[in-house]
C-alpha cells in the first residue's frame, strides 16, 4: 500500500512542474530528491512492518497466534551477541517477503512467554503457522538454514492458497 502511495507522488510532482513553467527548473531539482527520500522511507517502513516487537502475552496472541501469515518468532536478549547477528540477518532475508512476519521477543521482559515455550537458551527461533509451532532452532545458525526455514514456510503458505 505504501509503495502504491509513493508511486503516485512522482506523477503529481511532474504535473506540478508542468503547470508552473517558471518553477520547472526548481521542480526538476526537487523531484529526484523527493523520490529518493520517499523510497528510503518506504523501505524503512517495510522493514519496521516486518519486525513485530512483542511486549506481552496479549500482543503475542494478537500478532502471532492470530496471524494470517506464518510468523518466525525470535526469542532474544540485548546482552546476547549471537542474537545481535541473527535478528538483522533474519530481517534482511525476510525484507522482500510479504508472506512471513518476524516477531522479536526480549526474554528479559517476557518471562511468561519464555516459560510457556520452554526457552532454555537464546537465540531461540520458533516458526508458527495458524497458532502452532511448526519448526524451531536454537542458537546462531547459518543463512542457509534460515533460508530453508523461510522457503519451507512459503511453500506451505502457497499450498494453503
Amino acid at each position: 500500500m505504501l509503495k502504491i502511495a509513493a508511486e503516485g507522488i512522482a506523477p503529481r510532482l511532474a504535473a506540478c512542474c508542468l503547470i508552473n513553467s517558471s518553477a520547472q527548473s526548481s521542480c526538476q531539482r526537487v523531484a529526484p530528491q523527493a523520490a529518493k527520500a520517499t523510497q528510503k522511507f518506504l523501505s524503512q517502513s517495510q522493514m519496521l512492518h516486518k519486525k513485530l516487537v512483542i511486549k506481552d502475552h496479549y500482543e503475542f496472541d494478537q500478532k502471532v497466534i492470530n496471524s494470517d501469515n506464518p510468523v518466525i518468532v525470535n526469542f532474544h536478549a540485548e546482552w546476547c551477541d549471537p542474537c545481535k547477528i541473527l535478528t538483522p540477518k533474519m530481517l534482511e532475508l525476510l525484507e522482500n517477503s510479504t508472506e512471513i512476519d518476524l516477531a522479536v521477543i526480549d526474554v528479559e521482559d517476557n518471562l511468561d512467554l519464555v516459560e510457556t515455550f520452554e526457552v532454555k537458551a537464546v537465540p531461540a527461533v520458533l516458526a508458527f503457522r495458524n497458532g502452532v509451532v511448526v519448526d524451531k532452532f536454537i542458537g546462531l545458525v547459518d543463512a542457509n538454514s534460515i533460508e530453508t526455514l523461510i522457503d519451507k514456510l512459503k511453500r506451505k503458505q502457497q499450498q494453503k492458497q
